[in-house]
């Protein structure tokens, strides 16, 4: 009986096979270098897309009546494109707009804006494709007839105003009379001052916060003088004790006042149940003006700060009493404390700070306040 050779090989069977797999592991991997290198480079343009609405919102900063910052919030947001990716980006890729995170998901976003109604919020498409900056080459894809693919991101960013300030806010420890802020601003009620008032433009607010003599089409006002006409003496507000004293005083000019300042006992019941102090409510004063803080008011010369504003004031000295009705950011351009009478002037600006409370988006409670801007996906 004849039995098999069990050890008879057969030449060349393994080989197709291997060349199959081979094949097949090669596209694999090819797939795989291409899907990642895809994926890689969405990272990198998404990375480079947050940072330029991140740093466009800051741009878009506002007070009321002031022009809408187009221009400077494009400009800002390519800069910091540039930063991160050496790609183009379109006009029409960039779109202002409002953004309400109260309303519904789905309703919060209106491309239609105005001075009185300023853009909170930049969007940005950023894009490789047939479009702009060419669509992004493959490595091993065009061996299945596939040379490029588009990679599109898109980001947006928005800032919300303040309706409240917390402890650490870089806020002053005087008051301005809110018709004479809208003044400077030139708002008015049915086009005409409630108060007469001079004001100027005699100084510049350079980026870097330099002040220099010249013309930047904001105007001062004087914060402290005999012709402002105001009830009660000029002099400081109480943001903490009643007993505060010049050491106080030169303190928050510097750095805002502190949670122990806001939790005085003769402070804290104006605060709400999270720790701020939300408008109206009313604070008490104590008379003159100290030619000893004329170091800290010149030392925050060119800084943003934020100062309250008040609609009435009755009393005199230290029996006067503010009723402060919101915020407004404005910076110290100049002060005189040797004259008489002393000055300060300031001029509205816009501050940036993590230290407020977050309004609806047409809140009155304050004037170019705003938090950090932060990504959204509307």
């Amino acid at each position: 009986m004849h039995r098999p050779n069990v050890n008879l090989r057969r030449r060349g069977n393994v080989l197709p096979m291997v060349v199959v797999l081979s094949v097949l592991l090669i596209g694999i991997a090819s797939f795989a270098i291409d899907t990642g290198y895809i994926a890689l480079n969405r990272t990198r343009m998404q990375r480079a897309a947050d940072s330029g609405v991140l740093a466009g919102a800051e741009s878009l900063a506002n007070w009321e009546g002031r022009a809408v910052p187009e221009t400077a919030a494009r400009d800002e947001l390519r800069k910091f494109v540039q930063f991160n990716e050496s790609l183009d980006v379109r006009d029409e890729d960039i779109r202002l707009l409002r953004y309400d995170p109260t309303k519904a998901s789905g309703s919060r976003v209106s491309y239609t804006y105005s001075v009185s109604q300023p853009p909170n919020a930049i969007e940005l498409v950023l894009r490789r494709d047939a479009i702009s900056n060419g669509r992004l080459p493959l490595f091993f894809a065009p061996v299945l007839g596939q040379n490029a693919t588009d990679v599109r991101v898109k980001a947006t960013a928005f800032m919300q105003p303040a309706k409240a300030v917390l402890p650490g806010v870089p806020m002053i420890p005087y008051a301005m009379d809110v018709v004479y802020y809208r003044a400077s601003v030139e708002l008015s009620k049915n086009g005409i001052h409630e108060k007469l008032i001079d004001l100027q433009d005699n100084w510049k607010v350079k980026p870097d916060g330099t002040v220099v003599s010249g013309s930047d089409g904001i105007k001062e006002i004087v914060l402290f003088g005999g012709d402002q006409k105001t009830p009660g003496n000029f002099g400081s507000i109480d943001l903490g004790s009643k007993s505060n004293g010049t050491p106080e005083l030169k303190r928050q000019i510097l750095y805002g006042p502190t949670w122990s300042d806001f939790h005085d006992l003769d402070f804290r019941d104006k605060l709400q149940r999270d720790g701020s102090l939300l408008p109206p409510f009313e604070v008490g004063g104590d008379p003159g003006l100290s030619t000893s803080i004329k170091e800290s008011f010149d030392e925050i010369i060119g800084k943003p700060r934020i100062i309250p504003l008040y609609d009435t004031v009755d009393g005199n000295g230290a029996n006067t009493v503010y009723h402060i009705i919101g915020f407004a950011a404005v910076v110290v351009t100049s002060s005189d404390l040797k004259g008489n009478p002393k000055r300060v002037w300031v001029q509205p600006t816009s501050i940036i700070t993590n230290k407020i409370i977050p309004a609806d988006l047409d809140t009155t409670l304050s004037e170019g306040v705003w938090t950090p801007p932060r990504l959204v996906m509307p």
